[in-house]
């Protein structure tokens, strides 16, 4: 049996305080080192539906590909992963658009996805949309993923300062989804895991409530217990007005392996 990364998950999702019911859907499966958020849009029974069945595909292609994936994977492969996460976001957008052209009540749906899959030392995380993924590491909280929103390209182009960002109206506003196109562009980025790192995925729900040091803060008090820390989060966005529905997935790693090159060699 080989050593590797151990990590331990925890997640929340909550309707929130405004909305009827809860568009946003979470896939958690620790066996094969993966997590995925979404956030659906398209109202009742349109935007649930989307994100639901993005996740379910998402998460049933990535594990056929681990399942599949005879190779011992050497650590210079690491785009395989990284392809592996583009294609299922891409299929489950051809189904997606598929499913909404054949169905009127779900015409127009469609869900931002972030999905983190851990492969040997390293965490890669692929997303469309504006659902966030984040790094606290030694007590600091850095965001790790670039919106694919308005707001954001106004930011980049300078037309507006992140210091006045969250009181645009425009926030929600995003330039790609799952759904909306049929050209879908997926961001995919590898991130070098630590000892003690702590990934936190969330929907907007969560960080147009809770600024990025009111989120740090929790961490800090909280995070000993991953579990308590998700409930916190959600409950405390739900403090701040709940607008929107909430969602927040935590992963901390536990135990890093960073396998030897003959190991990679041998490797069964």
């Amino acid at each position: 049996m080989h050593a590797h990364t151990v990590l331990e998950f925890a997640s929340h999702t909550d309707t929130g305080l405004v909305r009827s019911h809860n568009e946003d859907a979470i896939a958690i499966c620790p066996e094969a080192g993966l997590a995925i958020l979404a956030d659906g849009m398209g109202g009742y029974n349109a935007g649930e539906v989307a994100s639901q069945m993005s996740v379910d595909l998402v998460s049933e292609q990535i594990r056929q590909k681990q399942a599949n994936s005879w190779l011992p994977r050497m650590p210079w492969q690491s785009s395989m992963p990284q392809k592996w996460i583009h294609d299922a976001i891409v299929y489950a957008n051809e189904k997606v658009i598929e499913l909404a052209n054949a169905n009127p009540d779900n015409f127009g749906m469609g869900t931002t996805i972030v999905t983190a899959l851990c492969h040997h030392d390293k965490l890669v995380i692929g997303h469309v949309g504006d659902s966030r993924a984040y790094l606290f590491r030694d007590n600091f909280l850095e965001q790790i993923t670039r919106d694919h929103s308005v707001l954001q390209a106004q930011i980049d182009a300078g037309l507006i300062s992140q210091a006045d960002a969250h009181l645009s109206p425009i926030k929600n506003l995003i330039t790609r989804a799952v759904g909306s196109h049929e050209e879908i562009e997926v961001e995919v980025h590898d991130h070098q895991l630590r000892q003690d790192d702590i990934f936190v995925l969330c929907s907007d729900g969560l960080s147009d409530m809770l600024d990025q040091i009111y989120i740090q803060t929790v961490l800090r008090e909280q995070s000993a217990d991953l579990d308590t820390c998700c409930k916190t989060l959600v409950y405390l966005a739900n403090r701040q007005g709940g607008f929107d529905n909430i969602s927040v997935v935590l992963i901390r790693v536990k135990e890093l392996h960073e396998r030897g090159f003959m190991e990679y060699i041998f490797a069964s």
